[in-house]
């Protein structure tokens, strides 16, 4: 059909035509006749914003084409059937007459009713508005015209999605509920806040849900007596049943919902400290300064065990606590030196030597990098960059492996000649390896000057793994000003 102007918005504009007919008849108005169904298309423009490119002509003929075809008849549409291996014709409509309304209505103005047909519905159920939105007393009006119409299998299924739909919702709000017991504070979070100013609307979906169950029961009861030579009364059994234990998990919800509500209200009357906002637990106030700096440890075991839970608990970590510990080794005199006292009577000191990075093993290990990034412009840490011995001594060396974190955290000049006071901070380090390695190799003399910046590959690299290490996918690169 040729709508002028609304040709682009004719399939938005029907469908919202056939979601305000689908209401009218859960609420069993009969306001569906032609002229009703042009009153709706209006309406539908107002709230797209339309108006104006509407015309009597254009709407009319955009009903018409939803209630009947080109030839008067039903639609047709081409389509591959599966099972038969060829194309088939599809014939539908959007519209059929509802006998019943209709009987009524031209006793009284003489006017036909329609309502959606099959086809009209199952396209409204896919749509995803109304699978987002799909409120609990729609569907129970829903199961009910299904009932009143003698849709006993449509109704069963209509009850097990809505039974499967509340379950759900019983667990959203058990979840909500057991994060309220754990953190009172969730009170302010917007899931919390919602449901507080929603408190009556809940109610009266509560009140409004057991009066259409009430009326679902009397359908029920006047299906079974009035047509009882038509209805399999099994099925009909089955869904009483159904229908039954949806009330179950209903009132399970509002039980749910209302305990919530309950626990809401108590923690805002009787522990209004709880929201206080005081400020929370602090590592280095609370523990460190009000208590270990002030009492000290009992042993000196008690502090691994103090700080191990601000590292990573597992050891093959990129950074693990065994490798922390390390940088603290020191070297003392054998234990058999310290319980022999020198002539005098005096005991010998202790002389402390402090752990040094091993500078000739990480800058060789370190050299193959700056070289590729000599003639590349970027190197990227992998296994296919080492042979499998470089790879043995990279595993040895985490001295080695720290220099990378290090080069990550901040952008790093080469500088143009051995500086006396180099750059403070993590840069120290780096410095001093980059002027070993420009030292003892003059081709790296052409990164003098230059900008080094290191990133980590995105998420969908995976780590780099071998025997002894893993560590994240590393990339150096020069960059260009």
């Amino acid at each position: 059909m040729n709508l002028g102007e609304l040709q682009p918005y004719k399939e938005m504009v029907a469908l919202s035509v056939l979601l305000q007919v689908y209401y009218l008849e859960l609420e069993s108005s009969e306001l569906r006749a032609r002229e009703d169904i042009v009153e709706l298309a209006w309406s539908s423009l107002e709230r797209f914003n339309i108006t104006k490119l509407g015309t009597a002509e254009s709407v009319e003929r955009l009903v018409d084409g939803l209630l009947w075809s080109g030839s008067g008849g039903d639609f047709e549409a081409f389509y591959y059937d599966d099972l038969s291996r060829q194309m088939a014709v599809q014939k539908y409509k959007y519209f059929t007459v509802d006998e019943d309304a209709t009987r009524t209505s031209w006793e009284e103005s003489g006017k036909t009713v329609y309502r959606l047909s099959e086809y009209a519905m199952e396209l409204i159920f896919m749509s995803h508005e109304i699978i987002e939105e799909f409120q609990i007393s729609i569907k129970l009006l829903e199961i009910q015209m299904h009932i009143k119409h003698g849709r006993v299998t449509r109704a069963m299924q209509d009850v097990g999605e809505l039974i499967s739909r509340v379950r759900k919702m019983t667990q959203q709000q058990q979840e909500y509920r057991n994060a309220l017991r754990r953190n009172p504070k969730h009170i302010f979070s917007e899931y919390g806040v919602m449901r507080h100013q929603r408190l009556e609307e809940i109610h009266l979906q509560f009140d409004e849900e057991r009066k259409h169950f009430d009326n679902i029961h009397r359908s029920l009861a006047r299906l079974a007596n009035d047509e009882k030579d038509v209805i399999d009364f099994n099925e009909l059994r089955q869904l009483s049943e159904r229908v039954e234990l949806s009330r179950r998990v209903h009132d399970e919800l509002a039980e749910v919902v209302l305990s919530i509500f309950e626990a809401e209200t108590n923690l805002r009357l009787n522990f209004p400290e709880l929201f206080w906002g005081a400020g929370g637990f602090n590592f280095r106030t609370n523990v460190w300064e009000e208590w270990v700096k002030a009492d000290g440890l009992p042993d000196a075991d008690s502090l691994e065990l103090l700080v191990s839970g601000l590292f990573a608990p597992n050891q093959d970590f990129i950074y693990p606590l065994a490798w922390a510990w390390e940088e603290q080794e020191v070297g003392f005199l054998p234990e058999d030196a310290l319980d022999e006292p020198d002539e005098a009577g005096e005991e010998e000191s202790i002389s402390y030597t402090p752990r040094s990075i091993p500078w000739p093993e990480v800058a060789e290990l370190w050299r193959p990098v700056f070289i590729g990034l000599a003639d590349h412009g970027s190197f990227t840490f992998s296994a296919e960059a080492f042979t499998e011995e470089q790879q043995h001594k990279w595993s040895l060396t985490p001295d080695a492996i720290d220099l990378w974190v290090q080069f990550f955290h901040t952008e790093i000049t080469v500088q143009e000649q051995d500086p006396d006071n180099k750059q403070g901070g993590a840069a120290d380090e780096c410095q001093t390896l980059i002027q070993r390695l420009l030292g003892a190799n003059p081709d790296l003399e052409v990164l003098r000057g230059k900008v080094l910046r290191t990133t980590i590959q995105g998420n969908n690299s995976p780590s780099i793994s071998w025997p002894g290490l893993e560590m994240s996918p590393y990339t150096i690169t020069i960059i260009e000003r």
